[in-house]
């Protein structure tokens, strides 16, 4: 049992804290149970002949539960065997626990509605508490008449539930001592009444002045007692999943053996903590503590792996359009809203642009930033689409688009792992959505991610004829990491003076990058997803790089200058021969293509589909027809949908007439590269398709589907100069984005041999350990340090956030500061959703219900017309009423 006392004053030598009456009577209530509960469980035999009586102010949950855990006492102090007197021990403290717990959650509740929005929203961390204690009540009482309904049956499992019983006691334990940190909040925030702790308190000083959490009854028999059916067994699935994968990652033995026999022996041994909750927890709460981000990263990435890949188009949503761009790093001219605003009163004269440079933090300039433009239909204009003919055109371009950035604590997940949920939004909301795959942490840190976001959301801007849209309402929004980084993509904006987004969607956004305490922020004590430990090493990891990433960074970027350099000396004698070469081969990419001759197949078979797209550094220049029939290189694209249907395209081939044809299509060919690696471009006649790639050096398009086939840069020497600095950037790009390998801790993982012993041992270990370094107060890392002048200029924001999600009070206070501004603002709390749920649609009707809320959302800020959309979503809330309890919204 966790000790209620507090120590008089900290180590460092401060002034005992002082306290309030409340707080002070709720020690000396938990010491006065700690001693009678001691007594009783020394002579548990002996119960007294005269009964407690039942308190009065119990509230009525608490009651009935206070009444089992007596009746049970009773039954089981007749019980002589081990198992019985534990039984009846475990439910005597119980009791104990329910009056504290009791009096501290009537506490809270008479202060909570003070941290509100307003009144029609309530929700904060304090309010979350309240809801996390009434659901570990409601657990009890389902074990307890589980216990009612079998104690006297033939096969009672009396073991079994001794471990229930006193899993759930320590469970209210560990709670109670999570109240009395939320009175040291509530001391520390009352003149203020804000629900982040004021300036000279810090974390380390809330942890120093309570007990030590007992974290391991929360990731045992009980994980996700907090949360509905379906939803708990998808996080019990993953504890037990991160439990094996960690004996994997951090194996001593094998490390020669493949991942993929690596990964078999983790499913193997996955066993053993399906049929022990308590070695899984002590398993949990141990990585949670002193694994590495190498871990975090290399877990979380197993949402990358290739059959997770193919998942979406298996199960997903039906999509026409789903590509990946890489979009070159070369300076953007973006007309600035001055501009906007002149060329709609007709004065030309004060025309404005704002020069837009290339990404370059941490990891240099010159790396190309990848998006994925998903649409559930084509539409005229779309990169890669060409040209049509027949009755089944293109539909005219969409007035809207959604800019998407998306989650995984700024370490890890793509585009790819989010395109789930993406689907379903694209079909829903009928308009194409643009999703950004930036680069990430430790190796990226801040602020690489932001530039490469504002970077592609000014590419956005100047060509969103090519995506399917007139751009008259673009929509950024993001969940988790994403949703910080579409704040400060709108932040940037108005620094920079360019087009803001039209409306915000932000999904549980952690606005504040610090490590200022907050009563949400102790969810992440119990959170199944997002343990303290492993927020803490995501936000160091972005916020605060280590000085050897820094150097490593600095490194690289060294390495790939010198690249550089070398290969513009020794650019100018091969311009000639390359520009030749490809000039002689190739098909202009802008050229529209002309219909296929079936009789001109062996003539003009390698022919490649083609979008009207121009650089960026030639403004609207369309290149003359080409003629030729070996094309030796081409652009391809990705078109990863479900299911896929060819049409009848143009087909153009004429020789370029002059040499700045030549030079364009090279570079139109050297910078915009599409990737195609995907299941369902390689549906039919992939096998041959491949093996004359293989033979050719370039893929060969079946006349009869005109099937996209993948081609390749293979074709370029690695031993040149542009191969070398292609292989650098590529190793660059593969450090940041990919996912680690299984590995032992024999060569790479040597700094994690402590990690290994500690793996199942039983370690109290305070919290506080975790805050041994600085984040920078930047607006753009945390939006909520930003200037009123900044906020005041922000768009309609729509944010949805979770009762149980450590970023509540995030959300909460950013929302009060927009209010206080006078921005259209709403706040939307769902109740029984874990932080990350939109990843969990397919898994949970909870989730499922979530996301539709985030389509109604969206659907609002894009003023969305469409009946069939709506008449769909009030047919599922009227059929199935959601779980999630939303609140309305402010005004």
């Amino acid at each position: 049992m966790i000790a209620a006392a507090a120590p008089k004053a900290t180590h460092d030598g401060r002034p005992q804290r002082t306290k309030d009456a409340h707080f002070e009577g709720n020690l000396m209530l938990a010491q006065t149970h700690d001693e009678v509960n001691d007594k009783k469980v020394a002579s548990p035999s002996t119960p007294s002949s005269i009964p407690t009586p039942i308190p009065a102010d119990l509230q009525p949950a608490y009651q009935k539960l206070y009444c089992d855990c007596r009746e049970l006492a009773a039954y089981f102090a007749k019980d002589q065997s081990e198992y019985g007197q534990r039984l009846h021990a475990a439910h005597i403290a119980w009791q104990d626990f329910i009056v504290l717990a009791n009096r501290l959650v009537m506490q809270i509740d008479a202060f909570a509605h003070e941290y509100d929005l307003d009144a029609s929203t309530p929700g904060n961390g304090y309010r979350s508490f309240i809801y996390v204690t009434n659901a570990c009540i409601a657990h009890g009482r389902s074990i307890c008449q589980q216990l009612h309904a079998t104690r006297a049956t033939l096969f009672f499992r009396k073991k079994f539930y001794m471990k229930e019983v006193e899993a759930c006691s320590q469970l209210l334990c560990s709670l109670c001592t999570c109240l009395q940190y939320l009175l040291i909040l509530r001391q520390w925030s009352t003149t203020t009444g804000d629900l982040f702790a004021s300036g000279r308190h810090t974390a380390e000083q809330l942890f120093e002045l309570g007990d030590t959490i007992n974290q391991y009854c929360f990731y045992g028999r009980c994980l996700g007692f907090q949360y509905g059916d379906s939803i708990r067994g998808v996080l019990r699935f993953l504890g037990i999943g991160m439990a094996s994968y960690s004996e994997t990652y951090y194996s001593q033995s094998d490390n020669s053996s493949s991942t993929l026999l690596k990964t078999t022996r983790s499913l193997w041994s996955s066993g053993k903590y399906l049929m022990n909750p308590e070695l899984r927890a002590r398993r949990i709460v141990n990585i949670s503590q002193n694994a590495k981000i190498d871990f975090c990263k290399s877990f979380w990435f197993l949402a990358e792996s290739e059959l997770m890949h193919k998942l979406p188009s298996i199960v997903g949503s039906s999509i026409k359009v789903n590509r990946i761009i890489e979009l070159p790093a070369e300076p953007l001219r973006v007309q600035s809203h001055r501009q906007q605003a002149a060329t709609e009163n007709g004065d030309v004269e004060d025309l404005q642009f704002v020069d837009v440079p290339v990404p370059s933090a941490h990891l240099g300039p010159g790396l190309p930033v990848s998006v994925r433009l998903l649409s559930a239909k084509r539409r005229t204009g779309m990169l890669g689409e060409g040209r049509y003919r027949g009755w089944r055109r293109p539909l005219p371009p969409s007035n809207s688009i959604l800019f998407h950035c998306h989650g995984g604590g700024f370490v890890a997940q793509s585009s790819k792992s989010h395109e789930l949920y993406l689907r379903d939004w694209a079909v829903e909301l009928d308009v194409p959505i643009l999703s950004v795959d930036y680069s990430l942490a430790p190796e990226a840190p801040f602020p690489r991610a932001l530039q490469e976001v504002y970077y592609a959301y000014c590419w956005l801007l100047n060509n969103a004829e090519h995506l399917g849209t007139t751009a008259e309402r673009v929509i950024c929004a993001g969940d988790s990491a994403g949703a910080n980084l579409s704040i400060g993509l709108a932040l940037k904006c108005i620094e920079q003076g360019i087009r803001i987004p039209d409306g915000l969607f932000l999904a549980y956004c952690p606005t504040l990058v610090s490590f200022v305490p907050s009563p949400a922020r102790l969810l992440c004590l119990m959170d199944p997803l997002l343990p303290f430990g492993f927020m803490m090493r995501c936000l160091r990891a972005y916020a605060a790089p280590s000085n050897e990433m820094l150097q490593e960074n600095a490194k690289h970027v060294e390495e790939l200058e010198e690249i550089r350099n070398a290969q513009v000396d020794a650019e100018k004698p091969l311009t000639s021969l390359n520009s030749s070469r490809r000039t002689s081969t190739a098909k202009s990419p802008l050229t529209p293509l002309g219909p296929i001759n079936p009789s001109d197949e062996d003539e003009s078979s390698d022919t490649f589909a083609s979008a009207s797209y121009h650089s960026q550094t030639v403004e609207r220049t369309d290149l003359p027809q080409t003629e030729g029939s070996d094309n030796s290189s081409c652009v391809s694209f990705e078109d990863d949908s479900q299911p896929i249907e060819h049409y009848p395209i143009e087909i153009s081939a004429e020789i370029p007439k002059d040499d700045a044809s030549a030079a364009y299509i090279d570079n139109f060919l050297d910078k915009y590269l599409i990737d195609t690696a995907t299941m369902e471009a390689t549906e039919e006649n992939t096998s041959v398709n491949q093996q004359s790639a293989l033979s050719n050096g370039h893929a060969k398009c079946n006349s009869e589907e005109n099937i996209l086939v993948e081609t390749g840069r293979e074709m370029v020497a690695m031993d040149t100069l542009p191969g070398r600095l292609q292989e650098a950037v590529n190793n660059i790009i593969n450090r940041c984005t990919q996912s680690f390998e299984i590995h032992g801790s024999g060569t790479s993982a040597a700094p994690d041999q402590h990690d290994v012993r500690n793996m199942d041992a039983l370690i109290a270990r305070s919290p506080s350990e975790e805050f041994a370094f600085d984040v920078p107060k930047d607006p753009f890392l945390s939006p909520y340090w930003a200037s009123d002048e900044w906020l005041s200029q922000l768009p309609e924001t729509k944010i949805l956030t979770l009762n149980m999600d450590p970023c509540l009070d995030d959300c909460v206070m950013l929302a009060k500061k927009l209010k206080r501004l006078g921005r259209q603002v709403s706040l939307e709390i769902l109740e029984g959703l874990p932080h990350g749920f939109l990843n969990f649609t397919m898994l949970s009707n909870e989730a499922m219900d979530g996301s539709k809320h985030c389509i109604k959302s969206l659907q609002a800020l894009l003023q969305a017309t469409t009946d069939n959309n709506d008449d769909s979503l009030g047919n599922d809330d009227t059929s199935s009423p959601s779980p999630c309890s939303a609140t309305s919204t402010a005004p």
